[in-house]
């Protein structure tokens, strides 16, 4: 099941588009700066299951004549238009009741569902005392263990479930007289994860929670990640919510990370974006005189090895910036142009990518440079496969198809195998296929591209370089410095020309 949502002059909001798939089993972060619509957007997707959402969350002022909210489910259109009566939005087309019981919503203080659930607790008290006293209770050993690994104690060894009219309370016995502290006692942060958790167990194929990072601190903020990766596989959820917690950032892969970004023309645009991109632009790096944005730790460590070693010595204060992609890096630099968070003077931040991006719209900006290698990893592998690097044979080792790379550098098209060759090719294809099945592995994937007698792509060269810059540097064979001051000896004149190129920038005689 699909969601998208177009949201039209509300709150803060002139326009934005969101779309989400109910059923991935995904963790969706987004972030952004305060004011950016984060939560008029968390709003927007309760007020689909609860049509009172802003009426109750909101005053008249967050709308406009022409404000709109539009929903697509699957192929079902709702929309939400003004209400010049009411003062706000609302529809008269029907919602589906499935998709109440599917997707569930938690605002943050003073409007979140475990707020409201506060006097609930309160109102059985009798029943909850009563079920205690007859031991009508389990010990809900999940909810025990995810607690106590979030918090690093033993507290809640003694918790209990109670079931009261199909709803699940929890208290803690504190002793042999069934003397008890309720849920609704507990630290606001344990609050929230027992509220959490129940809605979790509840069966709700999506849940969106605004400011999840509220009353947790840092370390159970990145251990509720690593459980909410776990939740989301067991019960078949996706996990949509609001942060501006770094450390929470951090623990996320990069297609989990989006940024709630203004445009030029006064929209908002939902992008995904590297935790590096998120954090400069976000936090800022502020007390140098001169940035260098590039794409990932190792070109930012060659980068730095190449400043130190090989140039001239820098006046200015610098500091490197790995972004994460060519694109998103250029993006970060156009992106400061406008906001100053690196810098006011434009002229002090340029872009250094991989010389694979050379001649991609991005890498024709101003103050954007390639280095003159493909990437230092792919560079690794060509040199190791002609025999210039390394030990040939104990290549084997890590790339087990060598064959097939060597006739991608040489632009030749892998042979035919013969028939005997043939029928040996299908049944590993038969057979990894299989296990593929089992385990979504890139190991696997590549065997089976090998089985089928398919010609190395060049997503098979990167990451066939990478895996041998990792094991070459893992195992110390080779320290990184060694492997970079192989290849700038490899590449001494285009490398000078990057030198002077990096000098221009960081010395004051050159300016």
């Amino acid at each position: 099941m699909k969601l998208e949502i177009s949201i039209r002059d509300v709150q803060h909001i002139k326009s934005v588009n969101f779309s989400v798939n109910l059923a991935a089993k995904s963790l969706v972060c987004i972030t952004g700066k305060n004011g950016s619509g984060k939560t008029t957007l968390i709003k927007s997707i309760r007020n689909l299951i609860n049509a009172d959402t802003f009426q109750k969350t909101s005053s008249t002022r967050s709308f406009t004549t022409n404000s709109e909210i539009t929903y697509k489910v699957d192929d079902a259109n709702i929309v939400f238009k003004y209400n010049s009566t009411k003062k706000t939005i609302d529809t008269r087309d029907s919602i589906p009741q499935e998709l109440r019981n599917k997707v569930f919503v938690e605002l943050p203080i003073p409007y979140g569902e475990r707020f409201n659930f506060f006097q609930k607790v309160s109102d059985i008290d009798d029943e909850l005392r009563s079920n205690i006293v007859l031991r009508k209770f389990i010990q809900p050993t999940e909810l025990i263990y995810f607690l106590e690994s979030i918090y690093g104690t033993k507290k809640f060894v003694d918790l209990v479930e109670v079931g009261i009219r199909k709803t699940p309370y929890y208290a803690i016995i504190l002793d042999a007289d069934y003397h008890y502290l309720r849920e609704d006692y507990f630290s606001s942060g344990e609050y929230f994860l027992i509220s959490l958790y129940r809605r979790i167990k509840s069966g709700y194929t999506a849940i969106f929670i605004d400011e999840i990072d509220i009353s947790l601190d840092a370390a159970a903020q990145v251990r509720l990640v690593e459980w909410l990766k776990i939740f989301k596989e067991k019960y078949n959820t996706t996990f949509v919510f609001t942060t501006h917690s770094l450390a929470m950032m951090r623990t996320l892969e990069p297609d989990e990370l989006f940024c709630m970004e203004g445009q030029d023309d006064g929209s908002t645009a939902i992008k995904n974006r590297s935790y590096a991109f998120i954090k400069s632009t976000l936090f800022g790096f502020s007390g140098w005189d001169k940035y260098i944005l590039t794409e990932d730790d190792v070109l930012k460590d060659f980068l730095q090895h190449l400043i130190q070693k090989h140039c001239r010595p820098s006046f200015y204060q610098h500091k490197i910036i790995y972004v994460g992609g060519g694109r998103n890096t250029t993006d970060l630099m156009e992106r400061n142009s406008t906001e100053n968070f690196l810098s006011k003077n434009t002229d002090s931040v340029i872009t250094i990518l991989d010389g694979d991006q050379k001649g991609k719209p991005h890498s024709n900006a101003a103050n954007v440079f390639c280095i003159p290698m493909a990437s230092v990893e792919k560079e690794l592998l060509v040199r190791c496969l002609r025999g210039e690097f390394w030990d040939f044979d104990k290549l084997k080792m890590v790339i087990n198809d060598r064959e097939r790379l060597i006739d991608f550098i040489n632009n030749q098209v892998a042979p035919k195998p013969s028939k005997a060759k043939a029928i040996l090719l299908k049944i590993k294809k038969t057979y990894f296929g299989i296990v593929l099945l089992i385990k979504k592995s890139p190991g696997i994937r590549r065997e089976i591209s090998v089985a089928n007698g398919e010609p190395a792509k060049d997503k098979d060269f990167k990451n066939a370089g990478k895996r041998l810059f990792k094991y070459l540097t893992a195992s110390k064979i080779f320290t990184r410095q060694d492997i970079f001051d192989f290849l700038i000896k490899k590449n001494q004149k285009e490398i000078e020309i990057l030198c002077r190129q990096i000098e221009n920038f960081l010395r004051l005689d050159s300016q």
